[in-house]
């Protein structure tokens, strides 16, 4: 088939949304297909929209969303429109579904996204304190956008079923299919098992926090539980890439900071592979999360997953089989009191890294999930 598959900005960019469609087209290519990327630009906003966020801002202390804008969204249909005119696909995927909302071609469209405007709408820090225009404006730019789509692909159940209630979307166009791990080169099964092995002798607990947002990731709780796990007499460190928050003395003997580690940049992703090879366990309790790839690329490596239960992550983590997750009214010091039973018996934590690596290649995959992808397709 011959397959379009457009996002803002370049889709073949590992800079777009996190990298997610840079790794599905390959799979789908892989797969006999022939893939087309679409890059939508953002236009310009009216001079107006300005003057809407100091207005909404002064008078309400709301914050105005100029994506969610018909007039911002109508000008990325036209865009859409031409470029499928353009390409005359015999079908188009869509990364977000938003994109679809106003456009018009007449090829059938699947969406791919791991949530729905409905589910962000006072969970993500951006999307609280909207005024009422933009939840407005973002719903009914959503529910068009499903009407427009032959199928809609969400990451986990958590966003299906919000396309089923908050849009009343059908069933029959409803699909859940986990999106795999934004890597290029996949550790062999023997790689892996050498891994664990070290890790296992090691007597030293070394989680792993990947996350920009540090505070939305759950990074204070995955400082708690670190210095809790010392206090239980388990010596473990947290080592920090992606953010740089301040760390207090308390803190500071059992925390290494690395900084932001970019994949493009040879010295720095050989860097970022040592740590997924040696570390203990990838730690992310995130406050918000629509789903969590880095959970995929941990189990790459077969490394246990440690996040919340929270949005989409229980699509990913399974209890007790590729990580834990912290309850919504558990404590740090009792998640790492969970841990520490776990990590102290050897077998047991040999096990868990060993099914952690067996869901990424059952399950949480960009193979997996481009047969999945295709079977939707085909039956549109």
């Amino acid at each position: 088939m011959k397959i379009a598959i457009a996002s803002l900005g370049d889709p073949r960019s590992v800079k777009t949304w996190s990298g997610i469609p840079a790794y599905i087209i390959p799979a789908l290519e892989k797969r006999g297909h022939q893939v087309v990327g679409i890059a939508l630009d953002k236009p310009a906003e009216p001079w107006y929209y300005n003057w809407l966020r100091r207005y909404y801002y002064r008078f309400q202390k709301k914050w105005f969303m100029s994506s969610v804008e018909k007039t911002v969204l109508q000008a990325i249909g036209r865009q859409f429109d031409a470029e499928v005119a353009r390409i005359q696909p015999d079908v188009v995927l869509s990364i977000h579904a938003d994109f679809l909302a106003y456009t018009t071609f007449k090829q059938p469209a699947v969406s791919i996204h791991d949530t729905t405007f409905a589910t962000l709408v006072g969970y993500y820090g951006d999307f609280c304190n909207l005024t009422e225009r933009s939840i407005k404006a973002g719903n009914d730019m959503y529910g068009k956008a499903l009407d427009r789509t032959a199928a809609a692909v969400f990451s986990a159940d958590w966003a299906s079923q919000s396309a089923l209630s908050d849009y009343h979307m059908p069933a029959s166009k409803v699909f859940t299919i986990p999106l795999g791990a934004n890597i290029t080169y996949v550790p062999k099964p023997d790689e892996v098992d050498s891994w664990i092995d070290k890790r296992v002798a090691d007597n030293n607990c070394n989680l792993l926090f990947l996350g920009i947002a540090w505070e939305r990731k759950g990074g204070p709780d995955a400082l708690r539980m670190v210095a809790h796990l010392n206090k239980l007499g388990v010596k473990s460190t947290l080592t920090i890439v992606g953010s740089t928050p301040k760390i207090s003395a308390e803190f500071e003997p059992f925390v290494n900071n690395v900084g932001f580690l970019r994949k493009n940049v040879p010295a720095e992703a050989a860097k970022f592979d040592e740590l997924l090879k040696t570390s203990t366990a990838l730690i992310l309790p995130s406050l918000a999360e629509c789903y969590g790839c880095v959970f995929c690329e941990a189990n790459a490596y077969g490394l246990p997953s440690l996040g919340r239960n929270t949005g989409g992550i229980p699509e990913i983590i399974k209890e007790g089989v590729n990580g834990f997750m912290l309850g919504q009214s558990e404590s740090a010091e009792a998640f790492a009191e969970r841990w520490a039973e776990v990590w102290q018996d050897k077998e047991q934590y040999r096990l868990l890294s060993k099914t952690s690596r067996k869901e990424f290649e059952t399950r949480l995959n960009y193979d997996v999930f481009a047969e999945k992808l295709e079977e939707v397709i085909r039956n549109i």
